[in-house]
């Protein structure tokens, strides 16, 4: 067949299918609408009635108002009806909409107004009024609430003039329609009117929220004159309505308004007081600084707190002086208060001031400053930590020990180890090896700062050997292992059992073939437990394959002697969980000093193989551990569980 009749083909099929892909693609079109209409129409089921509303509320066009209108009066349909309409971009469903309101009544009639709200339709401003007297409470706080969406002069007057005579149970629907009036005169040419609004409100004895969002309107729409009717509601007996004057003062911008608010400080009760240095706090405004002061220095203990807690808020230097005063006060809370909010502040006058406190007369200043360089992270203040681990008092060169760590750098490492050297006490000691960790922890240089602690080790005394070597164990790379692999050979006991110790609590199985020579040639049962426990710790870890899991196992069998050396190797085993580790655990059901422990182990392998994918091919081999567990077993319970398993493997064995 030739090009041009395939061509030809190919353009009839196409020009055949175009209908087809008219009617089903692109825009939605009027046949669209059309056919969601005749089901409207139809004698449909309800729910394709409600469905097709549901999707006119996505095409709808004004060939669809007619008919959804028309189901506004059924009881099971008219709410669908309203959603469809209510997104109809036609000025014809406001006509519907207006229409239904001298035909409804009752929930249907109140439904439509609600309907009538969402789309803001200003022309029914006349007829909603009528509504606000409908003797069906309902229907008059549907209008009410109906007409403060659709705002303006009119609906403002129709709500205010209808409130007097409107019924204790539909005020709060009036109130709420009158305030989303005002919130739309605002913005309009009667912006005048929507303060009078929230004056008429306020003065009304109305639901406190009403209240509340009256005394903001007033306040806030008057803008800088709103100033004096802020203070009013401050003085005010009514706690909630000076608790929302506090609030309302959040978004009055200006240091006047922070001046007001710092006055009435010495006023109120401490519980006003507190809520007004919060709101100060907030405002971050220095010019609430001289009040707050005064009430940190002389105010009631919650007071003072609050106080100090809104200086650190504000963030301002010139607090520095008095938290700073404050840290010397006898009240711990206080001082602890003080410290907390010092630590807070940022800035160089800070810094300054902290710094100070270092050379303060009083140790517990002194320690109170380091804590403070720590908190803030003043790496620039190192060299003052350095100078003050010499200094004559234990707590303050304990403190500066354990701080600096955290804050130096590899460059101080050799500075740190001087200091070590020098230690006496066995608490100065302690804090210089935290010290040492925390900055060879922290550091890129592990290896460096390793090589740096094994050159000190010659000339260091056995507890500061000790030390080192763990410092070493703590970065836990390769050229620490050998460090302190060396180091087991020491004469001195107490460096040998820290090397022993480093070795067994080492992180990565890296250890595992020095600690198992080392438990091969123990000179003490404790140097040969410890190495077993290290290294059989490592038998049990997840992340090692299991089959060398279980060759560690072997290669320490031969070694445990003990009750507890055969526990720690039962509980490896035990967590393996294969066929092989049941053949090493076996034996050990005869050993009366860790039976109990054997049989556990065989249960917990048992169970998980028979909860596996390879119960079947693998529960053969479990039958006989399981049927010398049932019958050595001195606890009924484990004897229950395992003839339980016996069961099931025998029956998988079976099956297969």
């Amino acid at each position: 067949m030739s090009t041009l009749k395939l061509n030809s083909i190919a353009l009839l099929l196409c020009l055949a299918a175009w209908p087809l892909f008219a009617a089903d693609s692109g825009p939605a079109g009027g046949s669209e609408v059309d056919k969601l209409v005749a089901v409207l129409k139809s004698e449909a089921p309800q729910k394709d009635k409600a469905d097709a509303c549901r999707e006119l509320a996505r095409v709808g066009t004004a060939d669809a108002v007619a008919s959804l209108a028309a189901l506004l009066g059924d009881e099971q349909l008219s709410h669908m009806a309203r959603y469809g309409l209510e997104t109809i971009p036609d000025r014809s469903v406001d006509g519907a909409l207006r229409d239904a309101l001298g035909r409804l009544h009752g929930r249907l009639l109140a439904g439509v107004i609600g309907s009538i709200g969402v789309r803001r339709d200003a022309s029914a401003v006349k007829p909603l009024a009528k509504l606000l007297g409908d003797a069906d409470p309902d229907v008059a706080q549907a209008a009410a609430r109906a007409l403060g969406k659709i705002g303006g002069r009119s609906a403002a007057q129709a709500i205010e003039a209808a409130l007097p005579q409107s019924p204790a149970a539909n005020q709060l629907a009036f109130c709420e329609g009158l305030l989303r009036c005002a919130e739309t005169l605002s913005t309009g040419r009667f912006a005048r009117e929507d303060t009078a609004i929230y004056d008429h409100l306020r003065a009304l004895p109305v639901a406190p929220q009403v209240r509340t969002a009256a005394w903001r309107g007033a306040i806030l729409t008057r803008r800088e004159g709103g100033l004096p009717l802020l203070i009013e509601a401050l003085h005010s007996d009514d706690f909630s309505l000076f608790a929302s004057a506090a609030r309302i003062s959040d978004e009055l911008p200006g240091s006047r308004v922070t001046l007001a608010l710092a006055s009435e400080l010495k006023k109120p009760s401490p519980e006003r007081q507190i809520l007004l240095i919060q709101t100060l706090g907030r405002r971050r405004d220095p010019k609430a600084l001289p009040a707050l002061f005064e009430a940190a220095r002389n105010g009631e203990k919650p007071v003072r707190a609050a106080a100090i807690r809104g200086l650190a808020e504000i963030g301002s230097p010139a607090a520095v002086p008095v938290l700073a005063e404050l840290l010397d006060e006898s009240d711990r809370e206080i001082a602890q208060a003080a410290q907390e909010s010092l630590a807070g502040l940022q800035g160089k006058e800070v810094d300054a001031a902290v710094l100070s406190m270092l050379g303060r007369a009083e140790p517990d200043k002194r320690v109170t400053g380091i804590e403070l360089v720590a908190r803030r992270r003043m790496t620039a203040a190192v060299p003052y930590l350095l100078r003050a681990t010499q200094d004559p008092e234990a707590k303050v060169r304990v403190a500066a020990f354990r701080r600096v760590g955290g804050l130096a750098g590899a460059g101080e490492l050799p500075a740190l180890l001087d200091l070590l050297a020098k230690t006496k006490s066995a608490e100065d000691l302690d804090a210089a090896e935290q010290s040492l960790s925390a900055l060879c922890g922290g550091t890129t240089d592990r290896v460096g700062c390793v090589e740096k602690i094994a050159a000190r080790l010659a000339q260091a005394t056995p507890p500061q050997k000790c030390a080192l070597l763990r410092v070493a164990a703590s970065v836990g790379d390769t050229p620490a292992l050998k460090c302190v692999r060396a180091a087991v050979s020491e004469p001195d006991a107490e460096v040998h059992a820290a090397a022993i110790r480093a070795l067994a609590g080492w992180g990565t199985p890296e250890a595992a073939p020095d600690l198992l020579e080392l438990a091969r040639n123990a000179a003490t049962p404790t140097d040969k437990l410890l190495c077993l426990r290290g290294y059989l710790g490592f038998a049990g870890h997840a992340e090692v394959p299991g089959p060398e899991r279980l060759a560690m196992c072997r290669n320490a069998a031969g070694l445990v002697q003990s009750d507890d050396e055969k526990k720690l190797l039962l509980a490896a085993l035990g967590s393996i969980g294969s066929p092989d580790s049941l053949a090493l655990i076996q034996p050990y059901l005869d050993d009366a000093g860790v039976r109990e422990e054997a049989g556990n182990a065989v249960a917990g392998i048992a169970t998980g193989i028979l909860q596996g994918g390879e119960a079947a091919k693998l529960a053969a081999k479990l039958i006989e551990p399981l049927e010398k567990l049932t019958r050595v077993s001195t606890s009924t319970q484990l004897a229950a569980r395992a003839k339980s398993l016996l069961d099931q493997a025998r029956a998988k064995a079976a099956a297969k």
